[in-house]
Protein backbone atom coordinates (compact mmCIF):
# COMPACT_ATOMS: atom_id res chain seq x y z
CA UNK A 1 0.00 0.00 0.00
CA UNK A 2 0.90 3.60 -0.13
CA UNK A 3 1.29 6.07 2.29
CA UNK A 4 -2.02 7.68 1.78
CA UNK A 5 -3.87 4.23 0.70
CA UNK A 6 -2.51 3.14 4.49
CA UNK A 7 -4.09 6.39 6.19
CA UNK A 8 -7.40 6.17 4.48
CA UNK A 9 -7.64 2.60 5.71
CA UNK A 10 -7.19 3.43 9.05
CA UNK A 11 -9.36 6.22 8.67
CA UNK A 12 -11.78 3.63 7.22
CA UNK A 13 -11.30 1.13 10.06
CA UNK A 14 -12.00 3.82 12.17
CA UNK A 15 -15.25 5.47 10.57
CA UNK A 16 -16.27 1.76 9.69
CA UNK A 17 -17.07 1.55 13.89
CA UNK A 18 -19.21 4.65 13.39
CA UNK A 19 -21.80 3.15 11.12
CA UNK A 20 -24.91 1.33 12.41
CA UNK A 21 -26.88 -1.27 10.85
CA UNK A 22 -29.48 -2.36 13.30
CA UNK A 23 -31.10 -5.53 14.20
CA UNK A 24 -33.70 -6.98 11.57
CA UNK A 25 -37.09 -5.28 12.20
CA UNK A 26 -35.14 -2.13 13.74
CA UNK A 27 -34.19 1.15 11.96
CA UNK A 28 -35.61 3.02 9.12
CA UNK A 29 -38.72 1.39 7.47
CA UNK A 30 -39.84 3.20 4.63
CA UNK A 31 -43.79 4.69 4.09
CA UNK A 32 -45.35 5.95 1.70
CA UNK A 33 -44.58 9.66 1.03
CA UNK A 34 -41.27 9.27 2.26
CA UNK A 35 -39.32 11.46 1.21
CA UNK A 36 -35.74 9.61 -0.99
CA UNK A 37 -33.03 11.36 -2.12
CA UNK A 38 -30.51 9.54 -4.95
CA UNK A 39 -27.24 10.38 -5.18
CA UNK A 40 -25.02 10.11 -8.65
CA UNK A 41 -21.95 11.74 -9.71
CA UNK A 42 -19.79 12.42 -12.62
CA UNK A 43 -16.28 14.12 -13.41
CA UNK A 44 -14.52 15.92 -15.86
CA UNK A 45 -11.19 15.92 -15.11
CA UNK A 46 -10.64 16.96 -11.28
CA UNK A 47 -14.04 18.79 -11.37
CA UNK A 48 -17.34 16.87 -9.88
CA UNK A 49 -20.68 17.00 -11.31
CA UNK A 50 -22.52 16.08 -8.41
CA UNK A 51 -26.77 14.99 -8.81
CA UNK A 52 -29.36 14.34 -6.17
CA UNK A 53 -32.74 13.47 -7.34
CA UNK A 54 -36.13 13.69 -4.84
CA UNK A 55 -39.20 10.98 -5.00
CA UNK A 56 -41.42 10.06 -2.64
CA UNK A 57 -41.38 6.75 -1.51
CA UNK A 58 -43.64 4.63 -4.05
CA UNK A 59 -44.59 8.09 -5.10
CA UNK A 60 -43.95 10.57 -8.42
CA UNK A 61 -40.76 12.08 -8.63
CA UNK A 62 -40.36 15.13 -7.15
CA UNK A 63 -37.06 17.66 -8.83
CA UNK A 64 -33.73 17.13 -9.35
CA UNK A 65 -30.76 19.06 -8.50
CA UNK A 66 -27.36 19.48 -9.44
CA UNK A 67 -23.96 21.31 -8.68
CA UNK A 68 -20.16 21.50 -9.02
CA UNK A 69 -17.12 20.83 -7.13
CA UNK A 70 -13.83 20.46 -7.04
CA UNK A 71 -12.21 17.19 -6.19
CA UNK A 72 -9.27 17.44 -3.72
CA UNK A 73 -8.17 13.11 -3.84
CA UNK A 74 -7.43 11.11 -6.35
CA UNK A 75 -9.63 7.95 -7.39
CA UNK A 76 -7.88 4.66 -5.87
CA UNK A 77 -9.87 1.26 -6.05
CA UNK A 78 -11.60 0.50 -2.34
CA UNK A 79 -11.16 3.91 -1.05
CA UNK A 80 -13.77 5.86 -3.42
CA UNK A 81 -15.22 7.52 -0.55
CA UNK A 82 -12.64 9.84 0.01
CA UNK A 83 -12.94 11.10 -3.82
CA UNK A 84 -16.71 10.93 -4.11
CA UNK A 85 -17.96 11.50 -0.43
CA UNK A 86 -16.90 15.51 -0.18
CA UNK A 87 -18.81 16.53 -3.30
CA UNK A 88 -22.04 14.27 -2.37
CA UNK A 89 -22.07 15.84 0.99
CA UNK A 90 -21.17 19.49 -0.25
CA UNK A 91 -24.69 18.99 -2.17
CA UNK A 92 -26.41 16.97 0.10
CA UNK A 93 -25.90 19.91 2.90
CA UNK A 94 -26.64 22.39 0.15
CA UNK A 95 -30.08 20.96 -0.26
CA UNK A 96 -30.52 20.75 3.45
CA UNK A 97 -30.16 24.11 4.12
CA UNK A 98 -32.49 25.11 1.76
CA UNK A 99 -36.21 25.08 3.69
CA UNK A 100 -38.02 25.21 0.28
CA UNK A 101 -36.90 21.66 -0.15
CA UNK A 102 -38.00 18.48 1.73
CA UNK A 103 -35.19 16.95 3.91
CA UNK A 104 -35.13 13.19 2.72
CA UNK A 105 -36.01 10.26 5.01
CA UNK A 106 -33.57 8.41 2.64
CA UNK A 107 -30.30 8.57 0.97
CA UNK A 108 -29.88 5.84 -1.78
CA UNK A 109 -26.35 6.46 -3.39
CA UNK A 110 -24.77 4.60 -6.78
CA UNK A 111 -22.25 2.68 -4.78
CA UNK A 112 -21.73 0.58 -1.73
CA UNK A 113 -22.37 0.42 1.71
CA UNK A 114 -20.70 -2.20 3.85
CA UNK A 115 -20.69 -4.45 1.35
CA UNK A 116 -17.46 -3.45 1.07
CA UNK A 117 -13.33 -4.86 1.97
CA UNK A 118 -13.03 -2.45 4.93
CA UNK A 119 -17.37 -2.65 5.36
CA UNK A 120 -17.19 0.90 4.68
CA UNK A 121 -18.54 2.17 1.30
CA UNK A 122 -19.68 5.34 -0.01
CA UNK A 123 -23.21 4.77 1.25
CA UNK A 124 -21.26 4.16 4.84
CA UNK A 125 -19.26 7.58 4.69
CA UNK A 126 -22.21 9.70 4.10
CA UNK A 127 -24.57 8.24 6.31
CA UNK A 128 -22.05 8.80 9.47
CA UNK A 129 -21.46 12.28 7.83
CA UNK A 130 -25.01 13.05 7.60
CA UNK A 131 -26.48 11.05 10.13
CA UNK A 132 -29.51 9.98 7.92
CA UNK A 133 -30.41 6.43 6.81
CA UNK A 134 -28.31 5.32 3.89
CA UNK A 135 -27.96 2.51 1.58
CA UNK A 136 -25.85 1.90 -2.03
CA UNK A 137 -26.53 0.52 -5.03
CA UNK A 138 -23.88 -0.45 -7.19
CA UNK A 139 -23.60 -1.95 -11.18
CA UNK A 140 -20.58 -3.52 -9.57
CA UNK A 141 -19.24 -5.88 -6.54
CA UNK A 142 -16.35 -5.33 -4.59
CA UNK A 143 -16.60 -8.74 -2.76
CA UNK A 144 -16.72 -12.45 -4.17
CA UNK A 145 -19.69 -14.10 -3.90
CA UNK A 146 -20.79 -18.05 -5.00
CA UNK A 147 -22.74 -19.11 -7.70
CA UNK A 148 -25.40 -17.56 -10.33
CA UNK A 149 -28.31 -15.15 -9.96
CA UNK A 150 -31.79 -16.80 -10.78
CA UNK A 151 -33.53 -15.35 -13.61
CA UNK A 152 -36.55 -13.98 -12.04
CA UNK A 153 -37.09 -10.24 -10.54
CA UNK A 154 -36.24 -10.46 -6.87
CA UNK A 155 -33.85 -13.52 -7.07
CA UNK A 156 -31.21 -12.66 -4.97
CA UNK A 157 -27.50 -14.47 -3.85
CA UNK A 158 -25.76 -13.53 -0.07
CA UNK A 159 -22.60 -11.07 -0.63
CA UNK A 160 -20.29 -12.00 2.44
CA UNK A 161 -17.62 -10.38 4.16
CA UNK A 162 -15.75 -12.39 7.07
CA UNK A 163 -18.50 -14.89 7.33
CA UNK A 164 -21.53 -12.02 7.82
CA UNK A 165 -24.13 -11.23 5.16
CA UNK A 166 -23.19 -7.81 4.17
CA UNK A 167 -25.45 -7.62 0.89
CA UNK A 168 -27.02 -8.97 -2.12
CA UNK A 169 -27.01 -9.48 -5.32
CA UNK A 170 -30.21 -8.76 -7.25
CA UNK A 171 -32.05 -9.02 -9.77
CA UNK A 172 -34.02 -6.09 -9.60
CA UNK A 173 -35.76 -7.19 -13.66
CA UNK A 174 -36.17 -10.46 -15.10
CA UNK A 175 -33.55 -11.14 -17.40
CA UNK A 176 -31.52 -8.08 -16.85
CA UNK A 177 -28.08 -7.87 -14.90
CA UNK A 178 -28.39 -7.89 -11.19
CA UNK A 179 -27.53 -4.76 -8.99
CA UNK A 180 -25.28 -5.09 -5.62
CA UNK A 181 -27.62 -3.78 -2.47
CA UNK A 182 -26.19 -2.96 0.92
CA UNK A 183 -26.71 -0.90 3.99
CA UNK A 184 -25.03 1.66 4.83
CA UNK A 185 -26.46 3.35 8.31
CA UNK A 186 -29.33 2.86 10.49
CA UNK A 187 -30.90 0.51 7.53
CA UNK A 188 -30.87 -3.03 7.38
CA UNK A 189 -30.10 -5.49 4.62
CA UNK A 190 -34.11 -7.06 4.37
CA UNK A 191 -34.97 -3.15 4.17
CA UNK A 192 -32.59 -2.30 1.67
CA UNK A 193 -33.44 -5.03 -0.77
CA UNK A 194 -37.23 -3.89 -0.80
CA UNK A 195 -36.94 -0.84 -1.42
CA UNK A 196 -34.46 -1.09 -4.19
CA UNK A 197 -36.80 -3.57 -5.69
CA UNK A 198 -39.76 -1.19 -5.21
CA UNK A 199 -37.79 1.98 -6.95
CA UNK A 200 -37.01 0.50 -9.76
CA UNK A 201 -39.91 0.63 -13.17
CA UNK A 202 -38.72 -0.40 -16.39
CA UNK A 203 -34.86 -0.68 -15.82
CA UNK A 204 -32.13 -1.94 -13.71
CA UNK A 205 -31.76 0.55 -11.31
CA UNK A 206 -33.65 2.94 -9.18
CA UNK A 207 -35.43 5.85 -11.08
CA UNK A 208 -34.41 7.82 -8.38
CA UNK A 209 -30.35 7.40 -9.32
CA UNK A 210 -31.42 6.56 -12.92
CA UNK A 211 -32.53 10.39 -13.41
CA UNK A 212 -29.69 11.85 -11.07
CA UNK A 213 -27.08 10.02 -13.32
CA UNK A 214 -28.83 11.64 -16.60
CA UNK A 215 -28.72 14.99 -15.01
CA UNK A 216 -24.73 14.78 -13.69
CA UNK A 217 -24.68 13.76 -17.61
CA UNK A 218 -26.14 16.66 -18.59
CA UNK A 219 -24.30 19.24 -16.39
CA UNK A 220 -20.82 17.80 -16.78
CA UNK A 221 -21.47 18.16 -20.71
CA UNK A 222 -22.81 21.69 -19.81
CA UNK A 223 -26.12 20.81 -21.22
CA UNK A 224 -29.45 22.06 -20.12
CA UNK A 225 -32.89 20.61 -20.29
CA UNK A 226 -36.18 20.64 -18.29
CA UNK A 227 -36.88 19.01 -15.01
CA UNK A 228 -33.68 19.88 -12.93
CA UNK A 229 -32.40 22.96 -11.42
CA UNK A 230 -28.92 24.37 -11.40
CA UNK A 231 -26.77 24.98 -8.01
CA UNK A 232 -23.88 26.42 -9.70
CA UNK A 233 -20.80 25.12 -7.23
CA UNK A 234 -21.05 23.79 -3.82
CA UNK A 235 -19.20 25.56 -1.01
Amino acid sequence: MDDIEILWAQEQNLMANQVIIPQDGNGYQPSEGDVVLGLDIQYEGDVAYIAGDFQYYQGEAIQTYSGVAKVNAPYVSGFFCFREGPPLLALVNRLLQDTSIPNPNLLVVDGHGIAHPRALGIACWLGVKTGLPTMGVAKKSLLRFSGQVGEAQGSLLPIENEGKTVGYALRTQTGIKPEYVSPGHLITLPVAKEIALNMVSEYRIPDILRRADQVARLNSKGETAEGWVNLGTLD
